[in-house]
């Protein structure tokens, strides 16, 4: 089992499984997070607004922890956004991210207080974020070539829809895939059967990504979270280009 990389108080026997928790955060939460780091302050923050579900504040910091490595652009963005937690983690702890924008269809509650706390635990990030509301159709257009492409359970083809804008912008790309349509699957029926459903998909995705032109690897956040664990990030094997870069 992966460990806790950014929340790393749920590493604590007994905590494992707090992760999973759908209650939403609150002092509960918070007394585990006592130190005065920025991630301590962040959470407690998070807390004090009530702001999401513990599962969705674990999963957006584990998928940050993992990806940060590969996802150093100046501009960052983030598909099927819904709270913008996972995007905005880029621009409260890299210093390379100035600019991150959060697509969805639609803007939920939960995103003005996210945001709020993310910007007392780190008011450097004020005028950083954006939200553009639409299909991700729409909401591609205008971003800069080279940008990071991020998408935390994109759910079904929605995570594809990521992959290909990646490539389109010749940036790196990290998704975390959940409910994959099998009937939609163009893996070959030899790997879905020897490997499972689900499996076989994500190797067909990485194929894919690697005849685009990326180094692709695979990543997990920790099971606790949820079984749909599995992350695919792709580098451009050509080096990082444009504005977004």
């Amino acid at each position: 089992m992966s460990t806790f990389r950014l929340l790393r108080a749920f590493n604590q026997p007994g905590l494992e499984t707090y992760a999973g928790s759908k209650t939403r955060v609150g002092r509960n939460t918070a007394r585990h997070f006592e130190g005065e780091g920025l991630v301590e302050r962040l959470v407690r923050e998070l807390c004090a607004e009530r702001a999401l579900p513990i599962k969705e504040l674990a999963e957006a910091c584990e998928f940050f922890a993992v990806a940060r490595k590969w996802l150093r652009t100046e501009v960052v963005v983030d598909f099927c956004a819904g709270h913008g937690l996972a995007g905005i983690l880029f621009a409260v702890f890299q210093p390379e991210t100035q600019r991150v924008v959060l697509c969805d269809r639609r803007q939920p509650e939960s995103f003005e207080p996210v945001l709020r706390a993310a910007l007392r635990a780190a008011p450097w990030i004020e005028g950083q974020v954006s939200y553009r509301i639409g299909r991700l159709e729409r909401a591609r257009e205008d971003l800069p070539e080279g940008a990071s492409v991020i998408g935390v359970h994109a759910c079904g083809q929605l995570t594809d829809a990521c992959l290909d804008v990646a490539a389109g912008l010749g940036g790196p790309v990290a998704v975390l895939p959940c409910c994959r349509d099998h009937g939609l699957s163009e893996a070959p029926a030899a790997l879905r059967e020897a490997l499972g459903e689900d499996v076989a998909y994500d190797v067909h995705r990485t194929y894919t990504m690697e005849a685009r032109g990326y180094r692709t690897r695979w990543r997990e956040i920790p099971s606790t979270i949820t079984p749909m664990n599995r992350m695919l990030i792709g580098v451009p094997r050509g080096g990082l280009k444009g504005s977004g870069a």
